[in-house]
């Protein structure tokens, strides 16, 4: 009987964050659309908006449909490798801005910066980490799967 306070209280809690996460992804939409209605034509708008509309739709429903078939522990693998890769190019980028406005201190911040030109999102070596922010996971997916599928016919007895 304990134990179903703390389902209910484990509910509870995933479906608050749901709403607040819901609720954040409104009011940044909306106000994102405020914002572009007063710079753009309203048919644009709302072939836009009905767009985005259809496309969350038939997302939901490829996700209902196929979302049981989704290996969680592959997902959240290739989703940390992401976040590895974004985070290291976002600490990169937000060092080659700071040094461009003269903000670290104790530095050259005009050599920094000449430094780390090459790095930063217009510089050759940026675009290669923006690419493998896809190219990586997708690389890493694609080996596991390929693993598990070898695993799965010597398994089987299949060569």
């Amino acid at each position: 009987i304990a134990d179903s306070g703390n389902v209910i209280a484990a509910k509870l809690g995933v479906f608050l964050f749901v709403f607040l996460m819901i609720s954040r992804e409104g009011v940044e939409t909306a106000t994102m659309l405020a914002s572009l209605a007063g710079s753009v034509e309203l048919r644009h708008l709302a072939l836009g908006g009905a767009a985005g509309v259809l496309l969350a739709a038939l997302l939901a429903l490829a996700w209902s449909r196929f979302g049981v078939h989704i290996d969680f522990g592959l997902f959240f693998q290739v989703t940390a490798i992401f976040m590895v890769l974004f985070s290291v190019q976002l600490l990169i980028y937000v060092f080659h801005e700071f040094t461009e406005a003269g903000s670290v201190p104790g530095i050259d911040n005009a050599r920094w910066h000449l430094l780390t030109e090459p790095y930063g999102p217009e510089g050759a070596i940026g675009a290669w980490l923006s690419y493998s922010l896809a190219l990586v996971p997708l690389a890493f997916m694609i080996v596991t799967g390929m693993k598990k599928h070898a695993r799965g016919r010597i398994s089987a007895g299949v060569q």
